[in-house]
């Protein structure tokens, strides 16, 4: 795997306080009108900001980061690893990559140096066996369109907030790009990260039928969710997801890095992840068996030569549990081990449980088990650790010419992940398929049953270390860590096209809002 040396470099990045859209009564039956979802009304207003889905990274030397070994540093994954453990291979070798397809990012700020990062990105990972595409400038720039609806923004590269966005924006294209490779890519970019312009972005990608999924690598909690007008923007919000359902558009939003609590007191998951009608993607520590027969997550870390040759087993997204699990031992530059990203996971105060829903029960670190009344997140899940993390990828936003190559984390990289692994079940079914939510919790025995999902039953969302708050266990089927689960893909994609809904039929059981009274 990668060696990771240098320094660490720990980005917070998911987008997480954005849309003060509150944990308070919201109006049921909302919808919203075309006055409120104008460009002048979504420029104006920013009494809330979204933040950045935490794309935590490790700068690496990419002279010495050679995915062959992981000694001095710890473990990451390539593109050729991350397929191999997804299987998602034979879905290539049949010709099924996405082509035809497009995937929506909709991010703040975007980089000025994304096509240039993805260059470097394609360059490296095609030195390890990736055969990514788009090996030249005017390829990647025929290939990714970027969209500025609300106008371009000037790009401050002294702004510590727009880097964080840049390095979202770059790692979400790279995410896309080497899950769905001939996949064509829709990068819409709001002028500023306040919750009206974002809003405005998503509306934009689905009024304008951009592509068929949409990946959000950004949120915020619903416990700082308060005020009249975050209801008023929580509704319009939920209306759009709604419009994404009807016009056959499946959206996928990280459920967060902070653990169960979200950075608050209390257990709360993000929005929109939240939003019955987006699919909230949780986060994993995935562990491997090498092609020299070393195997990942057996507390035996040696620092030798090990490439990953397929999938061993996942524990909910927990670094510290994955670094005790695999024995790592430390480096000078950090303790060993200690927390980066924890995934989210949690049940809503905005939003009731959903009838597809029924039955799941939450259990918390403890033991104790919750019969759950709103709706709980995730629903899926992908591997989010910094450690094993995607690597490497290049920024050069900070200092053009010159970029910065990391390994990242955090489930900003299991949006993009599914938006990409959907545009290919699309491509494989020869339609979209649209609000896939109620058709993975009618499935999932089926999906476990044929192996089509991993079910992850080790581990917890409670961050950090030693937090008297308890989180949620990784339990025997859905959990609030994990969802589901994470994808075989070969599998998934023929078994999400039985009985689909043809990306059409607006199948949720709450008619026009779920939120609340």
């Amino acid at each position: 795997m990668v060696v990771l040396l240098k320094k660490i470099n720990v980005i917070s990045l998911f987008l997480l306080s954005l849309l003060l859209l509150c944990a308070l009564a919201v109006p049921q039956a909302y919808a919203a009108t075309d006055r409120e979802l104008s460009t002048s009304d979504t420029v104006n207003g920013d009494y809330s900001q979204w933040t950045t889905g935490s794309t935590y990274s490790y700068d690496v030397n990419p002279k010495i980061a050679i995915p062959q070994s992981y000694s001095e540093g710890f473990l990451g994954n390539t593109v050729f690893e991350l397929r191999n453990a997804y299987d998602l291979n034979p879905l290539y070798s049949e010709g099924y990559d996405g082509r035809g397809q497009t995937v929506v990012i909709v991010n703040a700020y975007g980089s000025p140096t994304i096509y240039e990062d993805i260059l470097a990105f394609v360059k490296w990972q095609n030195n390890y066996g990736a055969n990514l595409p788009w090996t030249t400038l005017a390829e990647i720039k025929n290939h990714l369109r970027i969209y500025y609806p609300l106008g371009k923004p000037v790009f401050n590269n002294a702004d510590q907030n727009q880097l964080l966005w840049a390095t979202e924006t770059t790692l979400d294209v790279n995410m896309v790009h080497a899950i769905a490779p001939k996949a064509n890519i829709a990068l819409v970019i709001a002028p500023n990260d306040n919750n009206k312009p974002m809003d405005s972005a998503v509306h934009y990608a689905i009024t304008h039928h951009l592509g068929s999924t949409i990946s959000l690598s950004w949120g915020t909690p619903e416990y700082d969710l308060t005020g009249r007008e975050a209801r008023k923007q929580v509704r319009i919000a939920d209306a759009i997801y709604q419009e994404a359902t009807d016009a056959g558009i499946t959206v996928f939003a990280g459920a967060g890095d902070w653990g169960a609590a979200n950075g608050a007191p209390i257990n709360n998951p993000l929005f929109p992840s939240s939003d019955p009608y987006v699919t909230a993607v949780g986060g994993t520590n995935l562990f491997m068996s090498c092609y020299d027969n070393f195997k990942q997550g057996t507390n035996t870390w040696d620092g030798g030569n090990h490439v990953g040759s397929q999938y061993s087993y996942e524990i909910a997204g927990n670094d510290y549990q994955a670094m005790v699990a695999d024995g790592f031992p430390g480096l000078p530059e950090m303790p060993a081990p200690f927390d980066i990203v924890t995934t989210g996971g949690a049940m809503s105060s905005l939003f009731p449980l959903p009838s597809w829903q029924k039955g799941i029960t939450l259990t918390e670190t403890d033991g104790t088990k919750i019969k759950p009344t709103g709706r709980c997140t995730s629903d899926v899940s992908f591997n989010s650790g910094v450690y094993g993390g995607l690597g490497l990828i290049f920024l050069s936003a900070e200092s053009p010419g010159s970029p910065i190559a990391t390994v990242a984390g955090g489930t900003s990289l299991g949006a993009p992940f599914w938006a990409a692994l959907t545009a290919i079940a699309c491509q494989y079914s020869g339609h979209n398929l649209g609000y896939i939510n109620p058709q993975l919790y009618a499935n999932r025995d089926n999906y476990y049953r044929t192996g089509a999902f991993h079910d992850i039953t080790v581990g917890d969302n409670t961050y950090p270390t030693g937090n008297p708050l308890n989180g949620y266990k990784a339990t025997r089927g859905w959990d609030s860590p994990t969802g589901i689960g994470s994808p075989d893909a070969a599998i998934l994609v023929a078994k999400m096209n039985d009985g689909s809904n043809s990306g059409c039929k607006n199948n949720n059981d709450q008619s026009k809002s779920n939120a609340h009274n």
